[in-house]
């Protein structure tokens, strides 16, 4: 078959964005899927309006072939039990190949029918595809406007002229014959974060659209902002963007530019079929030099200050395109500390130093889309006072970099590890001419996000001289605005050097360093974490896998551990907390071991600062349902590791240094505190207080200071802990943080007498409880009466029937511990649309705590 207008098609490689009008339409739903072994067609004749498909799987765009198969019951629920390892073409570990009996080895067609506005008449009509994995033919009305020679990489942009194939007023077909990733493909691999579905993500990743433009068409608009450093009193802008003349002939007209009430404009001369880039300088155009410029920050560090760029483009008196493009005054630079024969490199936004600490983000595992779960995710990140997440491979749609903008959270942008991405020696010339064009469609994409704040176009390793030369080229062209490393190691590339940065080690950066460890850390470490095992609440087992397999422990959990980090971390819980007898016991001690090592991680890298300048939890999120590397689950039940990270990562924070036995106080915040008052109290296994001092703390912008030490008692108990309270002069609480301690040192610890503790009951009431639309809010007022230590107390709201836990939840707290006769006040937020119908639960549980609940009307 011959491919028509491959000229037009390739020079329209790129995505672009015509402006939002109502003649624009999303191809989400009317679609239909089916396998080529069983259509007897071929695309000329599948995609013409007047052929009828039977037995195809209704589809909605975007999906993946096995997302929809499963929503359509071909196929149990992948997710559940072991229900995955039953899919046809199932396998395990990373290959280059699906088995020869998959029934994904082979094309599947995706169609649909749509109506076409009157208005398209007389304009070019486009259709943009975002992520097409991982090659495809693409039909419409019968006619082949791009084959896989064109169409092919998983990472690549779109935007197609298919004016003369569609047919305004009526009713169009489009057809996708979609080829699945083979052997050295660069797509998408999920390496051992969970299984890898068997159709390896084949189908269509995000939105398809369809706009309209005139003779004359916008696209890669881009905003580069500079400041003046240290200075921010001014931001110099410059704008660009491409325009093409979409006729075979001359065309002159106008692009037009205005952010807020700042105008601007040049006159252009295109040539037929001509596309040039059109620059507004601050030096000629003095309107783009602002004064005062109300600069983006990430989370905590300041307000998240956005600006609109609109551009439209005039010939003859007629509006031909407009764009829009949402950007921030903001900027990204570093410098790298060197001491001890270490290079750390230390990131600055807009001249301030700052400390990375996020997590390792990923999609569900096939790959559905939704605005809820990114929702969730990123109020996840700001409740633990995170402020990166780090993105193994361009995930997620632009929803999910639109909302990282507005609320702050920085994104790491690369490509993925431990796969064809790595493995050059594989390449040949259109491998590698692929993944020069993936790296470029991203960077255009993406590059007008203030919240990416790195490139990094390796990542376990750094890529052979001649493909980091591409790489870097890419990066010259495109967008110099923003710094890049060639990896997410210490190695030194031989164009770009030293990255200043580390990852793992994988002798316990991916399993368990009990919480000194981390304070031997000296660096920005890419991703490392204690969470080779990170058991979810019992609630969420209960969800994941049938009863019967919940204990002892089954093939259901074996398939959701990481079979080589795993035992470090369960040695740990064993040794610390003592071999658990059930499931419920396991889960328990699994959110203290990991709220107790996740959050000395994070206070390490913070009160380490700059020697240590950032770290990034492996991982953040999770795919599916797993038993590893989350902070929270596929459910949205944080763990002990969540609320460990955002005890931790508060903004002005007193701390337990593991490192010297010292109290510290760490300022996340760029400004001075003076008159604040800091106490430490030291209770032994009877809770009798054995030592008790205060020091009044004066700190300033950024800053990290000692301000108590202790010597230990001679005969303190095995098992003894420790109470720190800062507080401002009039008395009200600015950080509170409680540890449990060993006298055999931290490496040796042993908590194993904690089992010991007396069963006690807490007194407790529900106060505040307001309802705001969708929202709830309410206030748990918490009592220990007794005279022992209420250790790890875990409040929940859940389901009055289902007993499912209410998701995502925000406590203010959790897992938390209440001394002899303390109170507490906590403040907790829910949708109650995610009650399903059923009534609240409040209960409250924990380590030693008799269990209670009430309902909340």
């Amino acid at each position: 078959m011959k491919c028509l207008s491959i000229i037009t098609i390739l020079s329209f490689f790129s995505f672009f964005s015509p402006g939002q009008n109502n003649e624009n339409l999303l191809l989400k739903d009317h679609w239909a899927i089916q396998s080529t072994a069983k259509v007897n067609a071929n695309g000329e004749t599948i995609s013409r309006v007047s052929w009828e498909p039977e037995n195809w799987y209704a589809a909605t765009v975007p999906s993946t072939v096995l997302g929809t198969l499963v929503d359509n019951k071909v196929f149990a629920d992948p997710y559940y039990g072991t229900n995955i390892e039953k899919l046809p073409g199932f396998y395990r570990g990373i290959r280059k190949e699906m088995p020869e009996d998959s029934p994904f080895r082979v094309a599947w067609w995706y169609r649909t029918v749509f109506d076409l506005p009157a208005s398209h008449k007389g304009k070019h009509t486009w259709i943009k595809f975002h992520s097409i994995n991982y090659k495809a033919n693409i039909w419409i009305n019968g006619n082949l406007v791009a084959d896989t020679s064109v169409v092919q990489g998983a990472y690549r942009l779109f935007n197609l002229d298919i004016t003369k194939y569609v047919n305004p007023g009526n009713k169009n077909c489009l057809a996708l014959e979609i080829f699945p990733p083979k052997g050295r493909d660069l797509t998408i691999t999920w390496v051992d974060w969970n299984p890898t579905p068997p159709d390896r993500a084949m189908g269509i990743w995000y939105d398809v659209k369809i706009e309209a433009t005139g003779a004359a068409a916008i696209s890669h608009p881009h905003v580069i902002t500079d400041l003046d450093l240290p200075s921010t009193e001014n931001a110099r802008l410059t704008v660009s963007a491409e325009v093409k003349n979409t006729e075979a002939k001359p065309l002159r007209g106008t692009l037009r530019g205005q952010i807020e009430n700042i105008k601007f404009a040049q006159e252009v001369i295109l040539e037929p079929n001509q596309t040039k880039t059109i620059t507004f300088v601050p030096e000629n155009y003095k309107q783009l030099v602002l004064n005062k410029p109300r600069l983006w920050w990430p989370n905590m560090a300041g307000p998240q200050n956005l600006y609109d760029l609109d551009l439209s483009f005039e010939t003859d008196g007629k509006l031909t395109d407009v764009s829009h493009t949402r950007f921030g005054i903001r900027e990204i630079s570093t410098w790298m500390n060197v001491f001890d024969k270490k290079r750390t490199k230390v990131f600055q936004i807009n001249g301030k130093n700052i400390v990375i600490r996020g997590g390792g983000y990923v999609q569900d595992m096939m790959l559905r889309p939704s605005k809820e779960r990114i929702d969730a995710d990123i109020a996840y990140a700001k409740h633990m006072n995170l402020n990166a997440l780090r993105m193994e491979a361009p995930r997620g749609d632009d929803y999910l970099f639109d909302r990282c903008d507005k609320e702050g959270i920085l994104l790491m942008v690369g490509w993925c590890c431990c796969s064809i991405w790595e493995d050059w020696k594989m390449w040949t010339s259109q491998t590698a001419d692929v993944a020069e064009l993936s790296w470029r469609d991203q960077i255009v994409h993406l590059r007008n996000h203030p919240s990416v704040f790195v490139w990094l176009y390796g990542s376990d390793l750094y890529p052979p001289v001649r493909f980091e030369k591409r790489y870097v080229k890419v990066l010259d062209e495109n967008d110099n605005t923003r710094p890049y490393l060639s990896s997410a190691t210490q190695a030194a590339s031989e164009i770009a050097g030293y990255t200043g940065a580390y990852m793992g080690p994988y002798s316990k950066g991916y399993a368990y360093g009990p919480p000194g460890y981390w304070y031997k850390k000296q660096e920005f470490n890419t991703e490392a974490g204690p969470s080779g095992e990170q058991i979810t609440p019992i609630e969420s087992l209960r969800k994941m896998m049938p009863e019967k397999d919940l204990w002892p422990i089954s093939s259901s959990w074996d398939i959701r551990l990481h079979k080589v980090f795993y035992p470090p971390m369960r040695e740990a819980l064993i040794r610390r907390y003592g071999k658990p007898e059930s499931a419920e016991e396991y889960s328990m001690k699994s959110q203290v071991l990991q709220m107790e090592a996740t959050k000395a991680m994070f206070e390490a890298y913070a009160g380490n600062k700059y020697r240590s300048s950032g770290i990034i939890y492996w991982m953040f999120n999770s795919a599916w349902p797993t038993l590893y590397w989350q902070l929270y689950d596929y459910y949205y039940a944080p763990n002990g590791a969540f609320y460990g990270a955002k005890n931790a990562c508060e903004p002005l924070h007193i701390q337990y240094s593991y490192a010297d036995s010292s109290v510290y106080v760490v300022n996340g915040l760029y400004k001075d505190f003076n008159g604040l008052k800091a106490c430490l109290k030291l209770y032994d296994f009877d809770m009798k207080e054995r030592i008790s001092k205060e020091a009044s703390v004066n700190i300033g912008s950024d800053g990290v200071m000692k301000i108590l030490t202790f010597e230990k008692p001679k005969d303190l108990s095995g098992v003894y802990f420790m109470k720190l309270d800062l507080k401002e002069d009039s008395g009200k609480e600015i950080s509170s943080n409680f540890y449990w301690l060993s006298t055999k040192g931290d490496e040796k610890a042993d908590f194993t007498d904690m089992n010991k503790l007396s069963k006690i009951d807490l007194n407790y009431s529900v106060s505040s409880l307001k309802k705001s639309g969708e929202k709830c809010l309410l206030t748990l007022n918490v009592e220990n009466p007794s005279s022992t230590l209420a250790f790890s107390v875990n409040p929940k709201i859940t389901k009055d029937q289902s007993k499912d836990l209410v998701l995502p939840v925000f406590w203010d707290d959790n897992y938390f511990s209440l001394l002899p006769k303390e109170k507490r006040s906590l403040k907790v937020e829910f949708d109650l649309k995610n009650l399903d119908g059923e009534e609240a639960v409040l209960k409250i549980e924990g380590w030693n705590i008799n269990p209670t609940s009430k309902r909340i009307r």
